[in-house]
């Protein structure tokens, strides 16, 4: 097995005490992420979304799954001596990461909830991670439920050591090509901040009613459309003309994967030309040129997306192991580049696992 300088554009923390019982304002720690007994069964509770069995999936974890989403791990990733050492098992030299639990706060109604916990979190975050910039990118949670809010958390993070903001992945009624948005655009490109949009942080939950119970093929379902949501932003941000307008913002569809994509460059050119007396506004470069000019897409082992990197190119594409969750590649990042990536070049694959998020993100050079 080879050893590949490789940065992790996707990985999480799980939210603790010290935030939930702590720093999050009092009146809202009750509407927080939550475990609770309901009818019998062990449910996740978060506000806006459906309560999630628990305690049904836990039974069936076997050994190997026993190294992932801190089953064994009780301090969820916030012991930092120990996910350093998990990153030097994993052959992995950086992070970029992202919320667990919080990454549904976003289906909340109440802006006043969004707001105040995504403002707790962001100054936990980097109290945590902060001190170790070559090693840790904490995302801020930025709802933008609010835009003029979502703008004011913007320059106070910007501030504040932060690399990346994290916002819903789509807002119900609310495109991010409408005029609304332009505002966070503009402060965005002032900072330099790039946008992540999450896989399952939407204002919507589609999650199955009897998902982690005996459910009839729901949750497989849920998944991949969940992933195919990616799609909406992406050609969002490039047909309303919002990276035009903003050349110096960028954003990223995270686990998401990839697969999709060069599909969606090359239908994109095609509808754009086909259709172009119905298209509006008008774009000065084709879509695909736009996307990859200010567009990423995170995957963790996608072979489908390699295969195309005719379409692609690789300075859209980062890699993620998405640690720890299950459907990642964490402890075995290395063995899995290996693998996927055995039909590129080396110059494309260290691109694509390293340099790409070294670049967006401002890693020091490791």
């Amino acid at each position: 097995m080879s050893s590949t300088k490789a940065i992790s554009a996707d990985s999480h923390v799980q939210e603790n005490d010290d935030l939930f019982k702590v720093r999050v304002p009092e009146e809202y720690r009750r509407r927080v992420p939550h475990k609770e007994t309901i009818d019998g069964g062990v449910y996740t509770v978060s506000e806006g979304r459906k309560n999630r069995r628990a305690d049904i999936a836990a039974s069936k974890v076997n050994e190997d799954d026993l190294d992932r989403e801190f089953r064994q791990d009780p301090s969820g990733g916030t012991d930092i001596n120990r996910r350093l050492s998990d990153q030097d098992k994993d052959g992995v030299l950086a992070e970029v990461i992202y919320p667990n639990s919080l990454l549904g706060m976003f289906a909340s109604p109440d802006p006043d909830y969004q707001f105040a916990v995504a403002k707790a979190y962001n100054d936990w975050v980097i109290d945590l991670f902060g001190t170790n910039q070559d090693r840790f990118a904490p995302a801020a949670i930025v709802p933008v439920i609010d835009v003029d809010r979502a703008v004011t958390e913007v320059k106070r993070i910007a501030n504040n050591g932060f690399r990346l903001i994290s916002s819903p992945i789509h807002l119900k009624d609310r495109p991010y090509s409408l005029p609304v948005y332009e505002p966070l655009w503009d402060v965005l490109e002032e900072t330099g901040l790039p946008i992540s949009l999450h896989f399952i942080s939407g204002s919507e939950d589609h999650l199955p009613e009897d998902a982690g119970e005996e459910e009839r093929g729901g949750f497989l379902t849920y998944m991949i459309a969940a992933m195919a949501e990616g799609i909406t932003p992406a050609t969002t941000f490039v047909s309303s003309g919002v990276v035009q307008r903003h050349p110096d913002l960028h954003f990223a569809i995270v686990e998401c994967g990839a697969g999709w994509l060069p599909w969606v460059l090359y239908t994109m050119d095609d509808q754009y030309d086909r259709k172009h007396m119905w298209i509006e506004p008008k774009l000065d470069m084709r879509p695909s040129e736009l996307f990859k000019r200010q567009g990423h897409t995170t995957f963790g082992d996608d072979p489908v997306a390699l295969r195309m990197l005719d379409y692609i190119g690789t300075d859209a594409l980062m890699w993620g192991s998405d640690y720890p969750h299950d459907e990642g590649t964490f402890p075995n990042s290395q063995s899995v580049i290996d693998e996927t990536f055995s039909t590129v070049t080396e110059a494309q694959k260290q691109k694509i696992v390293y340099g790409n998020a070294a670049k967006l993100y401002n890693f020091p050079k490791i």
